[in-house]
């Protein structure tokens, strides 16, 4: 089995994951940065895009159907796959012990202690026709931002943080894409370097919350 890949794809990563995950041997073939340059890959697939699986005679050029493809070649266990889609999702989540209104207040103050900044707070629930509150927070890291900016200005707002707060099966959500694939499009080295550092501070930032003792405060039932 090889594995046509960048180190700095996110998409990439993914498929690794989930062969180092379920065990499989195979070989990694790094491509050139510049997508004119991959002469060779385009000649066995067709593509010039990564990921590009190859698994002696099949040829799969997209991450999802990589990763769906070795679930089933190597039957993992529906638990297990179950488990395995939500770690390998391009996804920080975590579960609040607060109501919607009270974690949305909480995350925000969090967020700044931690450096990062909330531009501006959404309320969606409207939109996607929810009785409950759906809150969208747009937040950013100066440094990720700039760099992303310096790297591609039109493409800036790959590098907002988009973060969900909602009310699913009695508990409060928080779920934000990660960093680092959100800006994966850029394909910059040191973004994306970036990108990592700043989804330790927001994970750090939700497991800090998940902990928090509730005592003196009322959950708020949204």
């Amino acid at each position: 089995m090889k594995l046509y890949q960048a180190e700095w794809c996110p998409f990439s990563h993914r498929v690794r994951a989930k062969l180092t995950e379920l065990g499989i041997d195979y070989e990694l073939v790094n491509v050139p940065a510049s997508s004119k340059k991959r002469g060779d890959l385009e000649r066995v697939a067709g593509t010039t895009a990564i990921p590009v699986l190859v698994d002696g005679q099949k040829v799969i050029s997209d991450s999802d159907e990589a990763l769906s493809y070795l679930e089933k070649q190597y039957e993992a266990e529906p638990d297990e796959l179950e488990l395995h889609h939500r770690e390998l999702s391009p996804t920080v989540y975590g579960t609040l012990p607060f109501g919607v209104e009270e974690a949305t207040e909480r995350l925000r103050e969090a967020l700044a202690e931690a450096d990062i900044e909330v531009l501006q707070e959404l309320d969606l629930s409207s939109a996607l026709g929810r009785e409950r509150p759906y809150k969208v927070l747009l937040a950013a890291d100066v440094e990720f931002l700039r760099l992303a900016a310096e790297a591609n200005p039109g493409a800036a707002t790959l590098a907002l943080l988009k973060i969900a707060v909602y009310a699913e099966d009695g508990s409060t959500r928080v779920d934000a894409v990660e960093p680092e694939k959100g800006a994966g499009q850029i394909r910059d080295p040191q973004l994306n370097d970036r990108g990592l550092e700043l989804r330790k501070r927001f994970i750090k930032t939700i497991k800090g919350l998940e902990r928090a003792d509730t005592q003196g405060y009322e959950s708020q039932k949204s």
